[in-house]
């Protein structure tokens, strides 16, 4: 209702003037508001690790979305737990390792390309059409 609208206001990943502090402010001034009818906001008001929900702000706008969401990691440990459950034991701890990087690597669903950034053609020779 009412307050998931008031909080997508808050998490503007697609905003490309946002910042960590404009975020911080409309996260407290979301939570001040909302903290008469959800005693339990007002706890929130006061907690230090407020800076951290906000670490996605710092990278581009056009991959914010990808970071502060969980779906990536969700499916990678899905799949991690079907291939333990049909190997059953494995011999140690490399050979488990050994096969969850083969899992992790051959997935198709992790190919999804990441924006072109001038940071990245820097670091890493990026190349759009490959």
């Amino acid at each position: 209702g009412l307050v998931a609208e008031e909080f997508k206001n808050v998490l503007r990943t697609d905003d490309r003037n946002d910042t960590k502090e404009g975020a911080k402010k409309r996260y407290i001034s979301f939570l001040g508001s909302w903290s008469e009818f959800y005693p339990r906001f007002k706890n929130r008001l006061h907690n230090e690790r407020i800076d951290l929900y906000f670490t996605y702000v710092g990278y581009h706008h056009s991959i914010r979305s990808m970071i502060y969401t969980t779906n990536w990691i969700e499916r990678i440990n899905r799949d991690f737990k079907r291939t333990t459950r049909m190997r059953g034991a494995l011999p140690n701890p490399e050979a488990t390792l050994l096969l969850l990087g083969g899992v992790a690597m051959s997935r198709k669903a992790y190919l999804r390309k990441v924006p072109k950034m001038k940071n990245e053609k820097e670091k890493f020779e990026w190349n759009e059409d490959e």
